[in-house]
């Protein structure tokens, strides 16, 4: 009886490890996060997204006034998922880290919005109800 045990054992084994870790080291049970970017930059004026991971380049995309840019991922096994992004309006470039697994793990929830101004990015802090503001 040990060694039929020991088979369903390994076996079970293995496919808990297999369900547990999908390809590129996502974690299959955790929950998929939102990114949500906002463009408040005022009527008549583009906002272009570039979006970026150490595994994912989401490509470039154009969003016009009081619309929205957002993705969606799962986290990686480690706990260090990071994704960045440039914004581009009137010819300038800025950068903000849109999701920071360290920062935005429980900050976020399952969404991080971020609304984008002239002078700052906020993103929407889900335990005090407020926005966390960064100048450019």
């Amino acid at each position: 009886m040990d060694k039929p045990l020991s088979h369903i054992s390994i076996f079970i084994l293995v496919l808990i490890s297999y369900l547990t870790i999908l390809s590129e080291g996502k974690i299959v049970f955790s929950p998929v996060r939102h990114v949500h970017i906002r463009n408040n930059l005022g009527d008549g004026i583009n906002l272009q997204v570039h979006c970026k991971s150490g595994d994912d380049d989401l490509g470039i995309h154009n969003v016009t006034y009081d619309e929205e840019y957002q993705f969606q991922f799962r986290e990686n096994i480690f706990g260090t998922t990071l994704f960045f992004c440039g914004l581009v309006w009137n010819g300038k470039l800025h950068y903000i880290d849109a999701y920071d697994h360290d920062r935005d793990n429980k900050r976020c929830g399952p969404n991080c919005f971020w609304a984008i101004d002239t002078n700052q990015a906020c993103l929407f802090n889900f335990h005090t109800g407020f926005k966390d503001c960064s100048p450019f």
